[in-house]
């Protein structure tokens, strides 16, 4: 069994470095922008912001989570010149480095080893900072992030269907459960009655780029890293060495109204 994992999972760390290559190379093409941006607007300093409240919904795609990896909400106020205040919730799914889908006859496909989703819920707080304004018709808005919070995690069993229309949180014990007999994964929300929570808290640092956005729509990017800690290992592969601690990179696309 040892070996078999060791034949799907040094293959897929391949590919997690190749995806940790790419985030960072948008990340430092990024900060480039940053640099353009600031030459662009030295000499055409808009005025002040026009507005005290804006709420931003976005859709994130991180290192450790799967094509669409979460959505977050978030609600920033004014306080000051450059300086706002802002809260939100963010629902994040969290993957294993070392998941690997296995694709069967049918098409269907599942991971197999897996026991057990992670979902974390992050109720954020955090404060903004203006470090350039849109110029009118160039440049770009880019603001930088800090915000922190609980996360609770939901660990939620992973259900495969087996030969016969049996199906069953994935035990590596059982040995019904081997790579022959599973035909795919149960879906998503199969295990939700039966999650547990486990507490834990968040980190979050960012920088959001607009280039798009008028006073009153808002559309931007943003970019940055994230940590979670949990008061337990979380048991996402049981016949590997489960973690408490998950850091990641995400890139994010959001969208909202000022006022």
């Amino acid at each position: 069994m040892q070996l078999y994992f060791s034949l799907i999972y040094i293959p897929y760390f391949y590919l997690q470095n190749c995806m940790h290559s790419f985030v960072k190379s948008i990340f430092f093409s990024l900060l480039l922008i940053i640099g353009v941006s600031a030459m662009a607007q030295r000499n055409d300093v808009p005025p002040g912001e026009d507005y005290s409240i804006e709420n931003v919904f976005g859709v994130s795609k991180a290192s450790h989570g799967g094509l669409i990896s979460g959505f977050y909400y978030r609600h920033s106020k004014l306080l000051s010149e450059g300086n706002l205040m802002n809260y939100g919730i963010e629902i994040v799914n969290i993957k294993d480095q070392r998941e690997g889908k296995e694709t069967t006859l049918t098409g269907s496909t599942f991971v197999f080893g897996k026991s057990n989703y992670l979902l974390a819920i992050r109720p954020t707080y955090g404060r903004e900072k203006i470090f350039f304004k849109k110029a009118p018709q160039q440049g770009a808005r880019i603001t930088g992030l800090l915000s922190a919070g609980p996360s609770i995690g939901m660990e939620i069993p992973y259900f495969v269907e087996l030969i016969g229309n049996e199906r069953e949180q994935y035990d590596p014990e059982d040995s019904r459960h081997n790579l022959n007999r599973i035909i795919g994964n149960a879906g998503p929300f199969r295990g939700l009655t039966q999650s547990k929570f486990v507490l834990g808290a968040h980190a979050k640092a960012s920088l959001t780029f607009e280039t798009n956005s008028t006073k009153q729509r808002v559309f931007g990017v943003e970019v940055g890293f994230t940590l979670d800690v949990y008061t337990r290992a979380i048991n996402i592969i049981p016949v590997a060495d489960n973690n408490s601690v998950f850091t990641s990179a995400f890139l994010a696309i959001y969208f909202g109204r000022r006022r």
